[in-house]
């Protein structure tokens, strides 16, 4: 009888080979055939950990976006680390790769309009953006208060906002970018835009 652990792994597995179909294929051509075939497994299989092509797509894009987050998440994890410092570090992982690279730019465009019609998935991404928001306003908040600047909710919401607008331009940029993509580049422009975004005293207070 199979582990819990071993259940565990080849439902990831299934997960990752919806996404390299999503990628590969596009997402309307992503069936449950296409996937057995992709992870090399029998239809009967998906079937039984995900009953559907329906929940198997909620399953890819909720492990995209926690992907997306974790990637960026885990730079200042466990780490002793100043405000600013973590601000910083927290914005040249979003502005780099694995995040910024053409694949994930490609799925992300394949599931966004679903999020328009399909109740659950635009659940899944409203879901996501609460949690990267609430980071990105915790850093934020951080970050002025170490500059000894106190702000209402709504202004540190504001702030908050569009921080996380901008970083999202310059995602959407540096992926369409692809090989040519210079991450030392995008990622000093990020940080002198949030800079004057949040009035901090320059770029080297992100140092």
């Amino acid at each position: 009888m199979a582990s819990r652990r071993d259940n565990n792994a080849r439902e990831d597995d299934l997960i990752e080979a919806t996404l390299t179909c999503i990628a590969s294929e596009g997402i309307s051509r992503t069936t449950v055939r296409r996937v057995a075939e992709y992870a090399g497994v029998s239809n009967g299989l998906i079937r039984f950990y995900f009953e559907g092509k329906d929940n198997m797509l909620y399953a890819a894009y909720r492990r995209f976006l926690e992907r997306l987050l974790s990637d960026a998440s885990d730079t200042i994890e466990g780490r002793e680390l100043a405000p600013h410092a973590r601000l910083k570090a927290f914005l040249e992982a979003n502005l780099s790769p694995p995040i910024v690279t053409p694949q994930t730019l490609l799925l992300w465009a394949n599931f966004l309009p679903l999020t328009y019609g399909d109740p659950r998935m635009a659940e899944i991404r409203r879901e996501a953006y609460r949690e990267t928001t609430e980071l990105f306003r915790h850093l934020v908040e951080d970050v002025l208060v170490a500059e000894g600047r106190q702000e209402d909710e709504t202004r540190l919401q504001h702030l908050t906002i569009a921080l996380n607008g901008l970083v999202d331009g310059l995602w959407i940029e540096g992926a369409l970018r692809g090989d040519s993509l210079n991450v030392g580049e995008m990622q000093q422009i990020g940080l002198d835009a949030a800079v004057n975004l949040l009035g901090l005293s320059g770029w080297e207070a992100l140092a």
